[in-house]
């Protein structure tokens, strides 16, 4: 048996990152009340502070002053000490995201398109970075990497997942030109064109990291399943503060659970997204709600609870399962969901999951996520910011795989083909 352990050079990185996050959590954090936080000597605190303020990832704001001694200074996460740049690939639509230090979205694109060919993404992906390194000119070097986030198995279920008249008339042209999705291309070439280090996740996995990053260190947001519904749907697990990724990085993959009627689909992935809601409205002959005031009127409120008791229906025997098998503290739903039919969904979900749980199993709420539609693209743009400045605890450990997600160096870090 393997046993790892760590290097000094890993508990450096480990202890700094632990630092950063006290001070994101807590602005205007001293000295001291970081060594109290972080278990760490005083000596110890103030190097590493120091190489942080001179890096530009920390800023002093002022000083608080104690009851003897010198004045302690006060630290804060310097917004602008780094970025994270993120483009997300989906059935639906392209969309690229700019985000600073501190998490804050600067600059957010979607372009709508069903289910993008190699050229429909190179070409939108282009003038997205391009307008991302205008806005940041020579702080384009701060960019950490670039989230690269999309479904798995984007050739899949096309049959169930297609609106279009004409993309299902010609489902074998469509499906050869998704398989381009399992490949790496896309990949290398953005890691070329940035020349910065590629992170690839799946959006579930991003919008739950997403998710964690902005829980601000509570007890209460450190354990949940998160549901990430868009033109299909996807699970991801955060236990113990970090994203659980399994052997193969596609652990929590909710969609790929049978459903338990079938009505709507045969597996979660159908019977949960927006594919699913407008096709039940087009089956209906409803016009699909184009602003959240055509979706509060009766006839339609009505169609949105029908919906929901069939998702429900189909779904709750295996959000059970995850809850029995994870004990999250929180279920947490997102995506592209409009907002109307996220609230009613939970509400019928919540009744359902209590009247066919066991009584001894101890059911958490289910609850909106924060981000809501921009959770797998500013997650997407997260994800180079986590690799490179989150204490996730993997990072102590010597192993031949670090860091779980797949990354492709840019151009510099590239063999030569």
């Amino acid at each position: 048996m393997k046993h790892s352990g760590s290097t000094s050079e890993q508990s450096r990185l480990y202890n700094e990152r632990i630092i950063l996050q006290a001070v994101r959590e807590q602005p205007g954090i001293s000295r001291a009340q970081i060594a109290e936080l972080a278990g760490l000597s005083a000596q110890t605190i103030s190097v590493i502070t120091s190489y942080l303020i001179e890096k530009e990832l920390v800023c002093i704001t002022g000083k608080v002053k104690g009851k003897r001694g010198q004045p302690s200074i006060k630290l804060e996460i310097n917004a602008q000490g780094a970025y994270g740049l993120g483009i997300n690939i989906d059935r639906d639509h392209i969309s690229a995201a700019l985000v600073d230090f501190n998490g804050a979205c600067l600059l957010l694109r979607q372009c709508h398109v069903h289910f993008p060919t190699e050229t429909e993404a190179k070409q939108i992906a282009l003038g997205l970075i391009e307008e991302v390194r205008d806005n940041l000119g020579d702080d384009w070097n701060k960019v950490q990497g670039v989230g690269l986030t999309m479904p798995d198995y984007m050739a899949e279920w096309l049959e169930s997942l297609v609106l279009k008249a004409d993309e299902a008339l010609d489902l074998m042209h469509l499906r050869n030109a998704m398989t381009y999705w399992a490949s790496d291309d896309f990949k290398l070439w953005l890691a070329r064109h940035t020349e910065k280090t590629v992170i690839c996740e799946n959006d579930a996995n991003a919008s739950a990291i997403n998710e964690l990053l902005l829980s601000g260190g509570e007890i209460s947001a450190q354990d949940f399943f998160y549901i990430f519904v868009g033109a299909a749907c996807g699970g991801g697990i955060v236990s113990k503060g970090e994203c659980v990724q399994g052997a193969a990085g596609k652990a929590g993959n909710f969609g790929l659970i049978p459903t338990a009627k079938g009505e709507l689909g045969a597996w979660i992935l159908e019977a949960l997204s927006t594919v699913s809601l407008k096709r039940f409205f087009a089956q209906q002959e409803v016009t699909y709600p184009s602003n959240d005031n055509a979706w509060q009127v009766k006839n339609v409120q009505a169609l949105v609870t029908n919906w929901c008791e069939k998702v429900a229906a189909d779904i709750t025997p295996a959000l059970i399962s995850i809850i029995a098998l994870q004990d999250p503290k929180r279920i947490l739903l997102g995506g592209r969901l409009p907002s109307s039919v996220l609230k009613v969904l939970i509400n019928v979900l919540t009744l359902s999951v209590r009247e066919s749980a066991p009584k001894v199993l101890d059911l958490p709420p289910i609850d909106v996520a924060v981000t809501g539609a921009t959770s797998s693209i500013v997650g997407a743009a997260i994800l180079p910011l986590y690799q490179t400045f989150s204490p996730y605890h993997s990072l102590l450990l010597v192993t031949d795989e670090p860091f779980k997600r797949q990354a492709i160096q840019g151009v510099n870090g590239l063999e030569k083909s």
